[in-house]
């Protein structure tokens, strides 16, 4: 669901970019964003019990166009439900039952559109689909990770460790949980919207003193999937709370928020307790690290914190279960096995060699996050003083950079004769000056093994020119008006005489 209006909020630090940005690294996936929209196409499949894999050329068609931008994906999948998310899955569960049954209703009473529009608000994911897609996606060579739980946390992780530089996603959970960078709407073309974390100054509603605490303290204040809002708490007022409060103590600022906005509102002690968790939640929830194949917290645990006391960012089941579930050989509702998939294993698909045919799908060649030779790329730190090996940056700066020792790809300045200035240069040098520079080789000069290069000679106006040189002579006037027979013989004449002279004195 995300955090309602957060995106238009902070509209102002997105960009629009293609993912082509990314080649050569590694971006990772909220595949269910995916699955949800192509199960939209075979609602009505689903809905009936009807076999159909639609929703899975739909992913695959996002990630053959990421492997040939060059761009190598990690499909990260949901997991088992959060204890912090019961009520909320609870509730979605009631309203696609519902939904379920009145399309149902609707298609015995022949009322097709109405019952389609219902079996599409009635999609469930399940985890055989996330499966089929695992399993195809595996044919690419394309990495899949199923998270311990939310798949939010575990595309924070990713790129918080290195292991990934972006995140695709429809859902703006992803910058509470920290993500540095977030690609929102992305079409089949790879075009989207990029939200930099480091591009958040730019929103004048933030102001300049929202830290990623801050920010994420306003998420939960407006209201998210862990915690709901108080009565008449938005994006807005959350941010003005913060922006007034100089109190460091968050749930200090939380009871006097009556106060702060001059407003009438109490808040429950109920709340207060909510609100803790919620950011617990947030900070603490149970990821999966594929490098050292272990179940850890988003964040480190702080030394005050029990991690036996935050049981509602998830139970840890063991690194090695763990494991299982992360590879998609568990089934998460049952933790029965499903598959046998090792990455220690190579794949034969792979493995089989053959010529790669025009309408082949695309494979992945990047390492495996699987793999212990992948190395985890960390976010180079801002350098603020100059190095020895870099020049201090002239970001912002103005310099005159000078031209005079500079070759630039261009032809050599000439000095352009004044307009209308003929009274020096006779008829014959005039058309002398419109004659192909060049001299023409003779055959006998030239060698057999040696290529002739030809071009076609750039035209030359001496009729109008000339014609120019005629009318600035005579009587000082600046225009001198000839019947267009005369200018023809005159020209004729003196053509004949530009032969005639280049005759008698061959160069």
């Amino acid at each position: 669901m995300g955090i309602s209006g957060l995106l238009q909020f902070i509209k102002e630090a997105a960009e629009p970019i293609s993912v082509k940005k990314y080649k050569g690294q590694t971006v990772a996936v909220d595949t269910y964003c995916w699955l949800h929209k192509g199960a939209f196409s075979c609602a009505e499949k689903l809905a009936k019990g009807e076999p159909t894999d639609q929703y899975v050329w739909y992913c695959m068609k996002f990630v053959d166009m990421l492997l040939t931008f060059g761009v190598k994906p990690v499909l990260v999948f949901d997991g088992c439900n959060l204890p912090s998310k019961k009520e909320v899955e609870r509730s979605r569960r009631e309203r696609r039952e519902v939904n379920l049954q009145k399309g149902r209703q609707l298609l015995r009473e022949g009322k097709l559109s109405e019952a389609r529009d219902c079996f599409a608000r009635c999609v469930n994911i399940t985890p055989a689909m996330a499966h089929n897609v695992i399993k195809a996606a595996r044919t690419r060579g394309v990495d899949c990770l199923v998270a311990p739980y939310e798949a939010d946390a575990q595309l924070a992780f990713l790129t918080k460790s290195g292991l990934a530089q972006a995140v695709i996603t429809e859902d703006s959970d992803l910058l509470a949980f920290g993500c540095k960078k977030v690609i929102l709407k992305m079409d089949k073309q790879g075009n989207g919207l990029e939200i930099d974390q480091d591009n958040l100054g730019r929103c004048r509603t933030l102001g300049n003193v929202f830290t990623e605490e801050k920010f994420r303290y306003m998420c939960i204040l407006s209201g998210c999937d862990y915690l709901a809002s108080l009565y008449g708490i938005g994006l807005v007022k959350a941010c003005k709370l913060l922006r007034l409060a100089n109190e460091p103590d968050i749930l200090k600022v939380i009871r006097k928020i009556g106060q702060y906005l001059k407003i009438s509102l109490v808040v429950p002690e109920q709340y207060i307790e909510g609100f803790v968790r919620a950011n617990n939640t947030f900070l603490y929830q149970l990821v999966f690290d594929p490098v050292r194949r272990k179940v850890v917290p988003l964040n480190p645990y702080p030394d005050h914190i029990d991690p036996a006391t935050l049981t509602y960012a998830g139970l840890n089941f063991g690194d090695e279960k763990g494991l299982q579930m992360a590879l998609g050989n568990l089934d998460i509702n049952t933790m029965d096995r499903i598959d046998n998939f090792s990455p220690d294993k190579p794949s034969p698909q792979l493995l089989k060699t053959r010529s790669q045919r025009w309408n082949d799908s695309p494979t992945s060649n990047g390492t495996s996050i699987w793999c212990g030779e992948f190395k985890s790329v960390s976010p180079a730190p801002p350098c603020s003083a100059a190095s020895p090996d870099r020049p201090p940056s002239t970001r912002g700066k103005e310099r005159v950079i000078s031209q005079e020792d500079l070759r630039l790809p261009c032809r050599e300045l000439q000095v352009k004769r004044p307009h209308g200035d003929y009274s020096c240069i006779s008829d014959l040098g005039l058309l002398q000056q419109y004659s192909s520079s060049s001299q023409k080789r003779s055959r006998s000069n030239q060698h057999d093994d040696m290529p002739i290069l030809t071009c076609p000679s750039r035209p030359r106006n001496r009729f109008a020119t000339l014609l120019q040189k005629r009318n600035w002579e005579g009587d000082g006037q600046a225009t001198h008006s000839r019947s267009y027979y005369d200018l023809v013989i005159n020209f004729k004449h003196l053509s004949f005489r530009f032969k005639g002279a280049a005759g008698a004195n061959p160069s």
